[in-house]
């Protein structure tokens, strides 16, 4: 093992054992039971490995005390361990950053910089780029993925962190985190607003310290200084908790209105305290007037503080921050949107049924009520109570767009979840201006944000957004508000579409970036338009704090690729672990707040043409002689290969009206698969699928929860995404994968590897989803027993039917899944290296031959893991088999600590995935 992998066992061993010492000063027992399984972790021999296991879980009944206790500490050694990596890979990070050839150095800003002095770029056009285009834009988002309650969060995970950043014994808080309890019931919204605060109070501390990082970059860039104004604000953070409506009845009008005062509360709060600290006679007064709301605007508040010593840092803040901290995003489904209309006309007597029209009968109507004041006046005066009796999901969403208006500096997004049409916008229009906000005029804040998530949408965008820009209302609110921002989701495109989506997703938002110059040539009121692409953070990876600072380096290569002159900056979501893993503590913060910005830079000065039309700052190409756009293409239809097979495999998922979707044997097989500690495991408001209700009821059984026959993939994207990783098949990472690679010339697969970064992202994190892939816990979880040998496997293999509607039997879906994931492992292996498989190959054998460093580090998280993976696949097991079973609170705490512990380990840490992927050529 290379010296910075023994540095990082030796700290995740450090703190486990601990943490354990700690337990046997109040339960020997319990801390025994878990010397027990870390000893034999490292065991080779995974049969007595899975023997100790056993034993342990039979000595210690399921439901009771003993087993609840030792899979929580369990599941809290997990996730301490996690921290410790998560640290530790950090240091690891900026040693490896200083290798230039990596895409990750464009995390920094004097690469950037350098880059654009080596390319004798003017110093007024930096400074341009740098005011248009230099910004680190988030949403923060509680999720699924984050499955541990507030109070751990809070007063455990994030304060630990910062004791490791600080470098100060963690003795003390190892006590406060033993007596935390790690899950519970489900968070209410209030709950993930306080946790998202904590998150955000990690970018308030480190705010002013990229600042000074800016200066003292600039230090070494004179021309540059002159020209870059260091107090401009470089974070525009936004939140979805409360906000994000989508399926989620729990965020109404009381949660929308008490976000917004936890907002202010907490920024108030915090400038109080910094205020304090600055020693002046004239402070009191200050702090005084601040106290009692007499200071109407943050620039009233700031021209008081310039008077004041030492309040450089204090001001910044209260550039960045204003009187809000952050923005909310308020996010609603077109479904759900075109239902509040449709109520909203019909109990002011202005249309009977709405959605009985035509879209382009719909589309006349709006326009025409949008510019009759009269109508506009009569919405006004709807009565609220009417509305919510005729539908509550009306009454909720017009009620929530009502409060805009009085706190018009605390929101600036409404997104529409599947925007299908013109109308979807429009309806929106007309709502907003009924619920009082201003649309199409000098005062709108809101940027009506499309969300893209099925393959059929993504190819349609293109079409939508050129519709609506040509459509007069939207152009003139487009106009005054600037920029154009059209989401792409990802995981649920994966979900209903498989891993062949991915370059769909590419394509939709490439195309969208070239329109902008046919934009502005045809409107003048457009001239400085820009497309600004917000990525969804739902890939699975994505959300475990993979590479996702290189969002905007990817946005820019995909702009390129389809002939965009320019882009404006990239967003992003920022969803559960992710947001612990890129903000906690601030040593952390600081390197993802910086690289944001950065690379939000280097892709505007990577993409922008000059007259002579060169870029600013030369792109990196293929290899000389490779035929870089051939090769990509080649990936493209590899993709296009991957969407078919898939659909064939599982049918029309975008058909929410298809109540046979998904493949029958795959129902089967999954509907044995970890559902019970997945669902109880999300402690997330919202619930595990749409229109699903929450897990807090005093008395639940196994069936109450999974169903019957529950189906695979009708269920919320993430659902079905650890249901995936649970399992531990990882199918929904490589099913298609094959038979899109067998699509293309054998010899061509290293070439379209070396040509494209989404070809090499693509096949690093199918590689990365291999090594996790195992097969044997699989068996153990969904069909209870040992797994077959190899002459076995195969004459099951060998009898399953992969159409549609099949009758298999789970052994024959299993096998067969099995040796197709080896399939798939020998062509990845063939892409990344050019190499044929050898006797000795395995599904990890693609990682750990490729990618050395992020292999070591998996296999050190999954010998520590492998106990929380085979409880929850022997509860799994047992639960399957006794589906009255009733759960008490000890069964489900049990369960919950099981998934918050098996969870992490489906979750790469930041900075793991550091290796190039673009290997040299020898």
């Amino acid at each position: 093992m290379e010296d910075e992998i023994l540095e990082l066992s030796d700290d995740q061993k450090t703190v486990r054992n601990r943490f354990i010492s700690q337990i046997a000063k109040d339960n020997n027992k319990i801390a025994g039971y878990l010397r027990k399984i870390f000893h034999i972790s490292t065991n080779s021999n995974r049969e007595k490995r899975i023997d100790v296991y056993q034993k342990i879980l039979d000595e210690l009944s399921f439901g009771s005390v003993e087993r609840e206790k030792l899979i929580e500490y369990y599941a809290k050694i997990m996730d301490l361990e996690r921290r410790v990596r998560k640290f530790v890979n950090a240091k690891i990070y900026n040693e490896k950053i200083e290798n230039p050839n990596s895409t990750a150095t464009a995390d920094r800003f004097d690469y950037v910089f350098t880059r654009m002095k080596e390319e004798n770029v003017e110093p007024e056009i930096v400074a341009k780029f740098f005011n248009e285009n230099a910004f680190a834009i988030f949403s923060l988002t509680m999720h699924p993925t984050n499955p541990t309650s507030m109070e751990y969060t809070i007063q455990g995970g994030i304060v630990f962190d910062k004791l490791l950043d600080d470098n100060i014994d963690y003795s003390e808080q190892l006590k406060v985190i033993q007596n935390i309890p790690l899950a519970g019931k489900k968070k209410t919204i209030e709950e993930e607003v306080n946790e998202t605060l904590a998150i955000l109070d990690m970018i308030y501390h480190t705010t002013p310290k990229l600042r000074k990082q800016l200066i003292e970059t600039l230090e070494d860039f004179p021309e540059y200084k002159k020209v870059i104004d260091v107090n401009i604000p470089k974070i525009q953070a936004s939140i979805w908790s409360a906000g994000d409506g989508d399926g989620n009845e729990n965020a109404d009008i009381k949660a929308l209105e008490k976000a917004i005062q936890q907002l202010k509360q907490r920024i108030k709060e915090l400038y109080l305290i910094d205020l304090k600290q600055i020693s002046s006679e004239e402070n009191n007064s200050i702090e005084q007037k601040f106290n009692s709301n007499s200071y109407k605007t943050p620039e009233e508040f700031i021209d008081d503080l310039k008077s004041l010593p030492n309040t450089e840092d204090l001001i910044y803040k209260i550039r960045t921050f204003g009187f809000y901290y952050a923005q909310i995003d308020i996010r609603h489904n077109a479904i759900d949107i075109m239902d509040t209309l449709t109520h909203l006309l019909k109990i002011n007597h202005l249309h009977d049924d709405f959605l009985s029209l035509s879209l382009k009968e719909q589309k006349n109507l709006i326009n025409q009520w949008l510019n009759d004041e009269q109508i506009i006046e009569k919405l006004k005066l709807t009565n609220q109570d009417e509305l919510t009796k005729s539908s509550k999901t009306a009454g909720r969403i017009f009620g929530r767009l009502k409060l805009i208006p009085n706190d018009l500096d605390i929101f600036n997004k409404l997104i529409i979840a599947e925007t299908k049409s013109i109308v979807n916008v429009l309806a929106v229009f007309l709502l907003l201006k009924a619920s009082g906000n201003c649309v199409a005029e000098k005062e709108t804040v809101l940027d009506i944000v499309t969300l893209s998530e099925s393959v059929k949408d993504l190819q349609e965008l293109p079409d939508l957004i050129s519709e609506l820009v040509d459509d007069p209302i939207y152009r003139k609110h487009l106009a005054f508000r600037g920029k154009l921002i059209p989401m792409i989701a990802k995981s649920d495109t994966v979900r209903r579409n498989g891993r062949g989506a991915e370059s769909s997703q590419e394509e939709a938002l490439g195309k969208v970036y070239a329109m902008v110059d046919q934009f502005r040539a045809k409107y003048p009121e457009l001239k400085t338009l820009t497309i600004n692409g917000f990525s969804g953070g739902g890939a699975a990876l994505q959300r475990g704090g993979g590479r996702v600072t290189e969002v905007p380096h990817n946005n820019g290569r995909v702009a390129r690729y389809f002939h965009a002159k320019t882009l404006g900056p990239s967003l992003l979501t920022l969803q559960g672990h992710q947001m612990q893993i890129l903000f906690s503590p601030t040593s952390i913060c600081l390197h993802t707040l910086e690289s944001l910005v950065a690379q939000n830079l280097h892709a505007r000065v990577q993409t922008e043409l000059k007259a002579d039309g060169t870029h600013y700052v030369p792109p990196r190409h293929a290899p000389e002689g490779y035929d870089q756009d051939y090769h990509i293409g080649n990936f493209h239809k590899a993709c296009q290969v991957m969407r078919e097979t898939y659909f064939n495999f599982m049918g029309d998922l975008d058909d929410d009206n298809d109540t046979e979707s998904g493949n029958n044997s795959f129902n089967q097989l999954f509907a044995n698969a970890p559902w019970v500690s997945v669902i109880l495991g999300n402690l997330s408001s919202r619930p595990s699928k749409r229109g699903g209700g929450g897990s807090n009821s005093d008395k639940i059984t196994v069936r109450s929860i999974r169903g019957d026959k529950p189906k695979l993939l009708n269920n919320r994207a993430i659902t079905v995404e650890r249901i995936s990783a649970h399992s531990g098949t990882h199918f929904l990472t490589y099913l298609s994968v094959y038979e899109g690679l067998k699509s293309i010339k054998y010899d061509e697969l290293h070439a379209m590897y070396l040509c494209g970064k989404s070809a090499r992202d693509f096949m690093r994190n199918t590689a990365l989803s291999l090594h996790m892939t195992d097969f044997d816990l699989a068996w153990q979880t969904m069909i209870g027993e040992t797994r077959p040998n190899k002459d076995e496997l195969r004459k099951l293999a060998d009898q399953f039917n992969p159409k549609r509607d099949a009758t298999n039997s789970n052994q024959s879906t299993l096998a067969w899944l099995e040796f197709y994931a080896y399939d798939v492992a020998k062509l990845v292996q063939k892409c990344i290296l050019d190499q044929e498989p050898t006797d000795d190959f395995s599904l990890g054998t693609p990682l750990k031959i490729s990618f050395s460093n992020l292999a070591q580090q998996l296999t050190i998280r999954e010998e520590s893991d492998e106990f929380g993976r085979f409880a929850e696949a022997d509860m799994t097991n047992f639960m399957n088999h006794n589906l009255d079973h009733v759960l008490g609170d000890r069964e489900t705490a049990t369960l919950q600590s099981c998934y918050a512990a098996a969870d992490v380990v489906n979750a790469p840490e930041g900075g793991l995935n550091i290796e190039l992927t673009r290997k040299k050529i020898n």
